[in-house]
């Protein structure tokens, strides 16, 4: 099995999508004693989430979500536990910090945790209220002690289930969202995300569902490059370079053939392509943290600044 497929199917387990046969459906296991168990039905209403990653100062991601509810009812909220690719429940409940719930009417909601599972989050909706506006930080490491460096003053690296909270009680694959982002001023960005809109620095994507939206991260940077490494019989593939500085920027045409070689030969290998297109995102970086981790469609690299 492809590294590609097998990190798409464990991430589909762990995180509690549907499973390859829906006949077991009810046995899907889940962490927690009072949040309701993951079905296999569509959450009523799609999650819209902003990110605001311009305080690279501080190194801070401002986060606001609505979430529609049913009025009159409690909801649990849950902060990603077990993350793709890590195999473990690593989810950095740390470093959220600063969570304020407001109802559409404008209303502050006090919120309960879960006695059993520190990453879920009770909320009694009271009558009249239909949408949340949920607003938190998560606090990037400020150096590798604290853990893996996110954000640097010249780069980020946004993984969408860092900055997010869902509802509990459906699949992941089954909770619609519509994300955005409001980068520093003049940054670029890669990612497998479709765009939809773009006003300013905020970048506006395509609805997806949550379980592809937190397969699909962002990298971002002050010195930015994007190469078309594609073959002539694969769908397109690039490499989204992010970078300390402008010189480490610099490829060659040979560097430049040898990253398109890899594409031809991963064709022969697999004898075909498992993906509409894909997006390596690479950083150059002696700040932000190295990093090897595959998605469906995209692909989180790290190298010292002077790999090329």
């Amino acid at each position: 099995m492809s590294k590609i497929l097998l990190a798409s199917t464990l991430m589909a387990v762990t995180l509690g999508a549907a499973p390859l046969s829906d006949a077991k459906a009810d046995t899907v296991p889940y962490v927690g004693i009072n949040q309701p168990a993951p079905k296999n039905v569509a959450y009523p209403g799609t999650l819209t989430i902003h990110v605001d990653a311009t305080d690279t100062a501080h190194r801070v991601f401002n986060v606001h979500e609505t979430i529609p509810v049913e009025a009159g009812k409690s909801i649990y909220l849950l902060y990603p536990k077990w993350i793709p690719g890590h195999h473990r429940p690593s989810g950095p409940i740390k470093q959220m910090a600063g969570l304020v719930i407001h109802g559409n009417d404008g209303r502050r909601i006090e919120w309960t945790r879960d006695p059993y599972n520190v990453y879920a989050f009770k909320v009694d909706v009271p009558k009249g209220v239909t949408s949340l506006d949920v607003e938190f930080q998560f606090l990037a490491a400020q150096n590798r002690s604290q853990g893996p460096i996110r954000m640097t003053p010249e780069m980020m690296n946004l993984s969408w289930e860092k900055v997010s909270l869902y509802p509990a009680g459906y699949y992941v694959n089954r909770i619609q969202t519509r994300a955005s982002v409001t980068l520093p001023e003049g940054w670029k960005f890669g990612s497998a995300l479709d765009v939809a809109s773009r006003k300013g620095n905020t970048v506006t994507f395509k609805p997806i569902d949550y379980l592809n939206l937190i397969d699909s991260p962002i990298y971002a940077g002050k010195y930015y490059k994007r190469l078309d490494i594609g073959s002539k019989k694969s769908p397109p593939v690039h490499m989204n370079i992010v970078a300390d500085a402008p010189k480490y920027l610099e490829v060659t045409p040979e560097q430049h053939q040898i990253l398109r070689n890899l594409v031809v030969q991963m064709g022969k290998l697999y004898g075909t392509y498992h993906f509409d297109h894909y997006e390596f995102l690479f950083s150059l970086s002696d700040k932000m943290s190295g990093k090897g981790l595959e998605h469906s469609r995209s692909s989180e690299n790290g190298r010292g600044a002077d790999f090329f």
